[in-house]
């Protein structure tokens, strides 16, 4: 032990001396020993040496402790009456006691935490807790938590859940004693607000306390009004935390508390900060009452007691009305330039207000005047009788009246404010008969705005949101536009206002987004003079007016253009010229000053290349068409920057609001469910048109632009920012961006232009700027320079969510400018910034020894696989990081936290700012795409930035920010990481994770930065060599991850950490959706990461509980692999993810009862709104589980006695998400399901009885209505469970009796029954059914039931309803035994099972043979006993057509096709029979059917809809091959239909061209003995011109043009012969195509028959041709998909061109059917007969016909 050291220890122990003489001689002597470097640098090597036995700070603190404890118990034996000498002078001794102890403190921590936290808390808990040394101690020791142990980041993050709790006790404790504990009480509360802050941000579990503490606290508050401040705020950071799951008890505390906050808000005369905290407080509480404005408990709001809540909104209300009318009355004597508006959250707030108490009358209450006093403060005190009925507090008549003209600028302003807020957060609030009185007055103001300008601003605000209500509300009136057309006008005048011009602007933008006025001339004015310059809010107003209608060519009048004209001999220019001009204006007047500054576009930001995007456009012949195309899906409001911390704070207040409503089902707007993605499919390209010489100029100006930027930079300058080159830049590469989008250059061509060249010219100087700037990093204005330029070159080059082709493009041009140099000499700034940084923070901090054991850990972790990254150990090896200033300093801010966060930049320098800017910017190149044509080497940049990993010490924070970043950065979206280099990335996580485990903000900035590499991993090429090694790198991740699962377990988590942990779960399931690899080591168990996701349904926060259940969809769903939409997952997958989700809910109903009685409310609510959404998931994203999951709804309305209405509100969300009418539909979709499985339940519950089934869920008050309205179903399944009790039972209640009851369920009762005879195989189930299915049957023989001749009786005439219904159960498997048939190739694995009972085709093939056998006596097949009746066979048809109909599920639909495909084959196989003479018409029927189903399928196809369409096709093949071999003519009329619809499906994506290919060629080519298919193929339209119809098209031409090639009037004449079916126009599209060509190639011979039009109109070729096009628009118009047809039409047209056509022989013929009938016989009955079967026979193939029937 060294001398310095053994001094101390000396000295210590002679702090126990019995003598107190000694011992206050050895407490100065140990002031001046712990003083001593020397002793200092001793005792921290000693303590930074794990077991040492040497003297540590934590033994020389033990020794002070047992002196302090020997000095209170001297000082406590002491008299209590003493002189008042002796009194100060034991104040005295108590004073000097703590002071030495603080002093200590103070001394050990000065170079970092040295002394253990838990013995500190400890410590000064034992002190506090003892009354005689709290009153000696306690504001000393209170300063030492404050200032020395909750400003250290170690201590905040090492303390336990339990030293939370225990030190919020302690000190609520002694707030609740008040002055008796003789502490300082504003100390005090200053601690609890700090205490509050680390509970809410490090542990979870202890809101009970604070509830409790705070309704006692604040419901009485304490005069002083710091401590006010300090409470305020601690309660806004403690709901702000329990918002989410504790929303009842945070909404009681507010209605307990408000009335005494108000009473402070409004009697206390708070400060601006505690005025600001009770704001927010104000707002939590609307935000927790009434989510997104809810006005009832139906829409989602909530109130403990709403007669109090809407008494205290009203008061609420008027101290607002009085603050603000305070504000106003404070501007009007204040001298010089005040700010006159509210600030923008008191105005939010105020809006909210309004909005609930919006034309509502005050409540009316008795009350008395103390109570009044409390809760009121608006009346008069002896107000002690009933309130006065007044009219509402707040209505447009009342907001009028504060905004006449006569009102001052200090009293109308803030309510603009709050007008222009209440009308953009609730806009229905405005009404039709309300928006053009108030319109009148906002125009009213604008007038005056010139004379009394202060509110000019605010009045525009305010007609801007008027004017975004008035599109959206049904107002429209003459009055109205005649309004709009003032506010126009006016809005015009003040574009050149330098305080109003750039509302004027935004106002006018959304005037002409909304159409509210047409944009006339003066208008265009604005964008081609020098009315005002170029900035961002005129560029989208410009853009706005281009997306909404034409340029004109001029802006001035004819006259105005002569005038000119003769004065300059000249063409003037053209407003688009103007525009360019305006756009790319010099800034400069004076000659003298041409080349000293930028030209102004260049030194404005502009985001998202919007100014190329309108330039481009402009030299567009077509500029709106161009401007839609470049701008794609972006809208002007996306180039808006969206900033400010309150808009922030509104947003998250935003998400919680949007729980609240998701979690109480009054959510309309949100997606319940996530159904197979819908993906809209662009059209081709267009095809531009540029104007030459308008690109010539363009070209030219932005070339001047760039040179005079040229002659006016130097890299050396200062004069001109260096933001403008990178402007400039961006300029040129963006408008080449759009030239390449546009299809008029190639990206190559691009990269060798004028302009591109230019750009690269500019980087240059840039780059020589920063080459220059590596040597002056020391200066301040570099370092701010670097920074911007850097974030500004990181913007350029960033990829956004939803990019698109621009953004794109521009990207990869800009960085194809950048040259190597530029980015060596960015990695060389990056590296000497980081040093630098490392070298000051050495400089500042002495030498902390305990690095060296963080280093050595690290090694050793390298080492050491096994090893546990988040094991407990001891605390210094944890969070050893120094502290970058005093821990006085650190608490100087009256607000500050305990400890700013490891991620705060405050802890960084401007220095370290500048790094990771350039970091930033380095690493988007480093990850950029490979081989792309760039001048440096992603690959090597990349390389070089992982270089700075070697300098990596996670204990300076700048250094964890690096880490965060690159974290985040290098894993790109477009390209992967090599190995090698994922490795190098990844191999520091370790140490961060051990080092920062136990602070959770950094837990979860950890989690979330990995999201990258995880995603990474999904993309990573599949080769068998890369596997190997990206197995170590996938490891390394889901240890990590597995980590932090196994601490989120144990507690240690709190729930933002195990939110992150989410995040992480769901990415890792997004690339490995079947968990092949993706499983976490949970200490002694491997898990699945879908089945850890499911566990969080179970978590104890509610909002890990919500998260989870709005992820559950990624279980069953995952992204397609081209990424176009989603997939379902496997069905095993399914299946067992829907089990856990259900267990794990479940298992979080049982765990609510362990909670508090207080909190029993909340968490009953929360863990039944987590059941019901996760369930409620899972039936809205996965087909195959959702009848379990309805039946889980359904069991879980008994079971957890969830509230009616609660669960309805759950089935309408499903049921409209599904596409169901209603909920009432969707249950009896599923009801028979339903009923079984409820009486399934019975062998193990007896309750579950059909009694107690939840009919009300089926809007049946009454049994006998569920009776009544569901027999049918519930019937037929008694009578197979043998329960004719019960049946008669149902016949009683409906006073029917019970044998006609089983004649009316018949069919169904036979489909229970019979199908189970023809059942094969030993099976036991199957064998039991058949038992059981006897044992039924020989039941209803009996004479005392139906009785064997009323069966037979009812079988034969309810033949074709039993078909019908054992149609309805088929449900073909994969796995179905041999005999499925033709319908196995169509099934698949995920389709669901339909209700009870179901068969295969083979079973429902042999259950209708038997049928045919048992009562037939010839034996004849079921379809010859049907055709005896053929409108049997259509009762089948129309059936099942109308189930397809009804249902709005594709995989239900599949199967009534199936079904459809399988009664078809039947048919067909008797179609030589005659089919009772039906034959024809049934063959119709059937093509038709088909015709419409494969026209109405989805677009983009999934998978089931892909099979659908495939089986048509398989069926129509069917049709067609029998009808050619057994009735010749058959198809001939309907082969145009049929050729037509198939055509149409050949494309290179789908998937089954090869089918209709193969259905078209045994059309066309394979029967050429077929006389009829022989006639009929010349007359059909011309097949594409395409490869994959070249033989078609070889053979339909060889018969087309046997006789000889076509005249023009011959092919028109062979258009108009080609019968067209008016529900099908589609299938003229290619006739079209192909008349086009004709008309286009015989040019020469529509003169000559335009003569004949001229000589006789009536029987011309053209006219007739015309009206056939217009009636085929006219027919095109209306049909899903016609706008093809028009837009051929029309193409047509066009050729024929201006045709002088008279009108009388456009009317003649009007209407072709008539015409037909009136040459068909002069007889008018028989015309009129003729009509009718023509109308009828349209019907019968109409697409709607198939609907409806």
């Amino acid at each position: 032990m060294s001398l310095a050291l053994h001094e101390l220890l000396v000295c210590c122990r002679g702090l126990e001396n019995e003598k107190a003489t000694e011992r206050k001689k050895e407490a100065d002597r140990f002031k001046r020993l712990i003083r001593s470097p020397d002793t200092v640098e001793e005792l921290d090597r000693t303590s930074g040496c794990k077991g040492s036995k040497q003297l540590t700070w934590d033994a020389v603190f033990r020794f002070l402790q047992k002196f302090l404890q020997k000095e209170t118990e001297l000082l406590q034996s002491g008299k209590a009456n003493v002189s008042a000498t002796t009194q100060a002078n034991r104040q005295k001794k108590m004073q000097e006691i703590s002071s030495l102890m603080k002093y200590f403190i103070r001394c050990a921590n000065q170079r970092g935490p040295k002394l253990k936290c838990a013995e500190l808390i400890s410590h000064v808990v034992e002190v506090l807790q003892s009354p005689f040394s709290c009153a000696a101690y306690g504001e000393d020791y209170s300063s030492i938590l404050l200032k020395n142990i909750l400003s250290v980041r170690k201590y905040w993050c090492e303390m336990s859940q339990q030293q939370w709790h225990s030190l919020l006790d302690l000190y609520c404790g002694l707030f609740n004693k008040g002055s008796k504990s003789g502490t300082n009480r504003v100390q005090v509360s200053r601690i609890i607000y700090t205490v509050v802050w680390g509970c809410c941000v490090q542990t979870e579990g202890l809101s009970h306390t604070l509830f409790n503490f705070f309704l006692k606290a604040l419901k009485r508050p304490d005069g002083q009004l710091m401590i006010l401040e300090n409470l305020v705020s601690a309660v806004n950071v403690f709901l702000r935390s329990v918002l989410l799951s504790s929303r009842k008890r945070v909404c009681g505390l507010g209605e307990e508390v408000l009335s005494s906050m108000l009473r402070v808000y409004t009697e206390m005369r708070p400060s601006l900060v505690l005025k600001e905290e009770l704001v927010k407080f104000f707002q939590l509480q609307l935000c927790v009452h009434h989510p997104r404005g809810a006005k009832t408990l139906e829409t989602g709001a909530y109130a403990e007691d709403w007669v109090r809540w809407k008494s205290q909104l009203c008061t609420l209300y008027d101290a607002l009305v009085s603050e603000i009318s305070q504000i106003g009355s404070r501007g009007k004597y204040a001298t010089g330039s005040r700010h006159i508006a509210v600030k923008e959250n008191l105005i939010e707030l105020t809006a909210d207000v309004c909005h609930q108490l919006f034309n509502q009358s005050p409540p009316v209450l008795e009350v008395t005047a103390s109570s009044f006093c409390r809760d009121t403060q608006r009346d008069s005190l002896q107000s002690c009788k009933r309130r006065r009925i007044e009219p509402s507090l707040i209505n447009w008549d009342v907001i009028r009246s504060k905004l006449q003209p006569h009102q001052s600028e200090f009293d109308m302003i803030p309510w603009l404010q709050v007008t222009a807020a209440l009308i953009s957060k609730y806009p229905s609030i405005l009404s039709a008969d309300d928006l053009v009185p108030l319109l009148g007055l906002l125009c009213q103001l604008q007038g005056e705005q010139q004379r009394r300008g202060e509110r000019g601003p605010y009045v525009l605000r305010c007609l801007r949101e008027v004017a975004l209500c008035h599109a959206k509300s049904s107002a429209n009136c003459s009055e109205a536009g005649r309004l709009w057309g003032r506010v126009w006008a006016l809005a015009l005048r003040g574009v050149g206002s330098a305080q109003t011009g750039s509302l004027c602007l935004e106002l006018l933008r959304i005037m002409v987004q909304e159409s509210l006025v047409p944009v006339d001339r003066e208008f265009w004015k604005v964008f081609s003079g020098a009315v005002c310059k170029p900035s961002l809010v005129g560029a989208l107003c410009l853009a706005q007016a281009l997306l909404k209608c034409s340029i004109p060519k001029s802006v001035h009048k004819r006259d105005v253009i002569s005038g000119v004209l003769m004065e300059t001999g000249g063409e003037p220019p053209t407003l688009t010229d103007s525009i360019i001009s305006w756009l790319v204006m010099n800034e400069q007047n004076e000659e003298t000053e041409e080349n000293s500054r930028p030209h102004l576009i260049i030194t404005r930001d502009f985001p998202l290349n919007l100014i190329p995007r309108i330039l481009v456009s402009l030299t567009l012949k077509d500029s709106r068409a161009g401007l839609m195309f470049l701008m794609g899906s972006l809208k002007p409001e996306s180039f808006c920057p969206q900033s400010s911390s309150f808009t922030e704070a509104k947003d998250s207040l935003g998400e919680i609001e949007s729980l609240f409503l998701q979690f109480s089902f009054d959510d309309t707007h949100s997606n319940t469910g996530a159904t197979i993605d819908k993906v809209i499919v662009n059209s081709e390209k267009p095809q531009f048109t540029v104007i030459q010489a308008l690109r010539s100029k363009l070209e030219h100006s932005l070339l001047s632009v760039a040179e005079q930027l040229f002659n006016c930079y130097s890299p050396d300058s200062s004069n001109i920012p260096h933001v403008c080159v990178l402007h400039c830049v961006s300029l040129l590469t963006g408008v080449l961006a759009a030239y390449v989008c546009t299809g008029l250059l190639t990206e190559e061509q691009a990269c060798h232009s004028p302009l591109f060249l230019k750009a690269k010219a500019l980087i240059q100087e840039f780059s020589h700027y920063i080459s220059t700037a590596k040597s002056k990093l020391s200066e301040n204005d570099t370092i701010r320079a670097v920074q911007s330029v850097m974030l500004l070159c990181s913007d350029s080059i960033s990829r956004r969510e939803k990019e698109d082709e621009i953004s794109t493009t521009s990207r990869n041009l800009f960085m194809k400018a950048l040259p190597v140099r530029l980015l060596n000499d960015l990695c060389d700034i990056s590296k000497q910034l980081l040093s630098s940084s490392s070298k000051k923070d050495n400089t500042v901090m002495e030498n902390d020894p305990m690095d060296e054991d963080m280093d050595m850990s690290r090694t050793q972790m390298d080492n050491q696989e096994g090893i546990d990254l988040f094991e407990d150990g001891d605390g210094t090896h944890h969070s050893t990081f120094r502290p970058h200033q005093s821990n006085e300093e650190s608490v100087d801010s009256k607000y500050t936290t305990g400890t700013k966060s490891a991620l705060s930049e405050e802890h960084l320098s401007r220095q370290d700012l500048a790094f990771l800017s350039v970091l930033g910017f380095l690493s988007l190149c480093a990850s950029s795409e490979l081989n792309s044509g760039f001048s440096f080497k992603p690959l090597d940049t990349q390389r070089k930035l992982l270089k700075l990993l070697d300098l990596i010490d996670f204990s300076q924070m700048l250094h964890l920010h690096m880490y965060l970043s690159l974290l985040k950065k290098l894993p790109a979206e477009i390209t992967s990481l090599d190995p090698e280099e994922f490795d190098t990335l990844l191999r520091p996580l370790a140490d961060v994770c051990s080092l920062y485990r136990q602070d959770q903000e950094v837990c979860a900035a950890i989690l979330c930065s990995l999201l990258p590499s995880i995603r990474c991993l999904g993309r990573t090429p599949s080769v068998s060599q890369q596997e190997d090694e990206m197995a170590h790198i996938k490891g390394a991740l889901l240890k990590v991850i597995s980590g932090f699962c196994i601490l989120g377990k144990s507690g240690k988590c709190t729930s933002a950490v195990r939110v992150a942990l989410r995040q992480c779960l769901l990415a890792l399931l997004e690339v490995d959706p079947c968990c092949k690899w993706a499983e976490l080591t949970l200490r002694e168990e491997v898990l699945p990461v879908s089945v850890v996701l499911s566990s969080h349904l179970a978590d104890a926060h509610h909002h890990v509980c919500m998260l989870a259940a709005l992820s559950v969809e990624s279980l069953f769903l995952t992204k397609a692999p081209d990424g176009s939409g989603t997939m379902m997952l496997p069905l095993k997958n399914q299946q067992m993810a829907f089990e856990n989700i259900y267990l794990k809910a479940q298992e979080g109903m049982r765990g609510q009862k362990n909670c508090p009685s207080e909190d029993l409310p909340d968490e009953t609510f929360n863990r039944r709104a987590v059941l019901l959404k996760s369930v409620s998931m899972v039936m809205s994203c996965s087909p195959v589980c959702e009848k379990q999951a309805l039946f889980a709804l359904v069991q879980s309305y008994k079971e957890n006695s969830i509230d009616e209405q609660l669960i309805k509100k759950v089935l309408r969300g499903v049921s409209r998400s599904l596409g169901y009418r209603d909920s009432k539909s969707l249950i009896n979709a599923h009801l028979y399901y339903l009923v079984a499985e409820w009486l399934n339940q019975k062998q193990s519950d007896a309750s579950y009885t059909l009694q107690s089934f939840p009919y009300t869920l089926l809007d049946c008050c009454r049994l006998e209505e569920f009776y009544r309205s569901s027999y049918h179903v519930l019937i037929p399944h008694l009578v197979f469970l043998n329960d004719f009790e019960e049946v008669k039972s149902i016949g009683a209640h409906l006073d029917q009796d019970w044998k006609q009851l089983l004649a009316n369920c018949f069919p169904k009762i036979m489909v229970n029954i019979l199908p189970h005879f023809a059942l094969a195989g030993q099976d036991t189930h199957v064998a039991q059914q058949r038992e059981k299915a006897h044992r039924v049957y020989d039941i209803l023989k009996n004479s005392n039931f139906l009785g064997k001749q009323q069966i037979d009786s009812l079988i034969c005439n309810n033949l074709a309803d039993i078909v019908v219904e054992l149609l309805m159960t088929l449900h073909e498997t994969e796995g179905t035994a041999a005999g499925g048939g033709d319908l196995q190739k169509f099934t698949g694995e995920l389709d669901p099972a339909p209700n009870p009972p179901f068969f295969s085709s083979y079973v429902i093939r042999a259950t209708l043979d038997y049928l045919s056998k048992c009562h037939s006596a010839t034996h004849k097949s079921l379809v010859a006993i049907l055709s005896k009746n053929p409108m049997s066979i259509q009762k089948i048809l129309i059936a099942i057509c109308q189930k397809a109909a009804e249902t709005t599920n594709g995989y239900e639909r599949h199967r009534i096709l199936m079904m459809y495909h399988l009664f078809v084959s039947l048919l067909l196989r008797e179609v030589k029979d005659g089919l009772g003479g039906a034959w024809a018409f049934v063959l119709r029927d059937i093509i038709y059917t088909l015709i419409h189903h494969i026209n109405s399928r989805s677009c983009p196809q999934d998978e089931v809809s892909a099979r659908s369409l495939s089986l048509c096709c398989d069926l129509l093949s069917l049709v067609c091959q029998t009808a050619v071999q057994y009735c010749d003519d058959a198809l001939e009329s309907h082969l145009q239909v049929i050729v037509g619809t198939l055509t149409a499906q050949v494309t290179d994506q789908s998937a089954i061209s090869q089918q209709v290919l193969s259905l078209l060629r045994f059309l066309v080519i394979e029967n050429p003995e077929n006389s009829m298919l022989r006639n009929s193929i010349p007359l059909l339209e011309p097949f594409p011109d395409r490869a994959h119809f070249r033989d078609l098209r070889a053979a339909q031409h060889a018969l087309k043009y046997s006789s000889g090639a076509f005249t023009l009037r011959q092919e028109i004449e062979h258009f108009l012969s080609v019968t067209s079916c008016d529900s099908l126009p589609l299938a003229r599209l290619e006739g079209l195509k192909d008349l086009k060509r004709q008309l286009h190639s015989h040019k020469q011979q529509i003169g000559q028959l335009l003569k004949e039009c001229h000589a006789d109109p009536a029987s011309c070729i053209l006219v007739k041709l015309v009206l056939n096009l217009l009636q085929l628009c006219k027919i095109a118009a209306n049909h899903p998909g016609g706008g093809d047809i028009l837009k051929a039409a029309g193409r047509c047209l066009g050729e024929l061109g201006p045709v002088d056509l008279s009108s009388i022989a456009l009317h003649y013929g009007k209407d072709q059917l008539y015409a037909r009938a009136a040459d068909l016989s002069p007889d008018v009955p028989f015309q009129w007969i003729f009509i009718i079967l023509n109308c009828m026979d349209n019907a019968l193939t109409h697409h709607r016909h198939f609907i409806t029937t």
